[in-house]
């Protein structure tokens, strides 16, 4: 059998996230500014838009190492209803808002390329 790799984890994760997702409603990830890939020690902010309260939502990630953690513990910083966080290569992952009782979001992967970028 063969192993995964962490990018086969994670899209296997971001599949199950969207397929649990669907006809949930009620909240969606927002992230600005509004792209995927980011520079190095770039400033983002995620947010939770919910329909109703907002309450108990929280921003949740999984990183391409597989770590499994929400915003303000070992990353971001809480600013309002805002997860904000200057990225480094080891942020890249999938983040999503999770409900206490269990809802997610739509799930977004975020992308910190290390090193020299290309632009084309």
């Amino acid at each position: 059998m063969r192993e995964l790799t962490p990018l086969c984890w994670q899209l296997l994760l971001l599949s199950t996230l969207v397929y649990c997702s669907l006809g949930q409603g009620g909240a969606s990830l927002s992230v600005s500014p509004d792209r995927s890939q980011f520079f190095e020690y770039e400033s983002v902010s995620l947010s939770c838009e919910v329909q109703g309260n907002s309450a108990g939502w929280r921003v949740v990630r999984n990183t391409e190492r597989g770590n499994l953690s929400e915003c303000n513990t070992d990353w971001g910083k809480l600013k309002g209803s805002s997860c904000i966080m200057s990225l480094i290569p080891s942020d890249s992952g999938v983040y999503w808002c999770e409900s206490g009782s269990g809802k997610h979001s739509n799930a977004v992967n975020i992308t910190v390329p290390a090193g020299a970028v290309i632009l084309e």
